[in-house]
């Protein structure tokens, strides 16, 4: 989404564009995917050196 701002673009038309974009329903956010997969890895710090082993 595109915002266009110009000179007779007041404050309020700002921010309801604003609004607009962080309602957005079809953007994901990082807490959707937090703890997705709490138990197929177990603990990250030791899953990390077993990979890179």
């Amino acid at each position: 989404m595109v915002i266009v701002v110009n000179k007779e673009t007041n404050e309020k038309e700002i921010k309801d564009a604003l609004k607009k974009i962080n309602n957005d329903p079809k953007k994901s956010k990082l807490a959707d995917f937090f703890g997705a997969l709490p138990d197929v890895f177990g603990d990250g710090l030791k899953y990390q050196k077993k990979i890179r082993i």
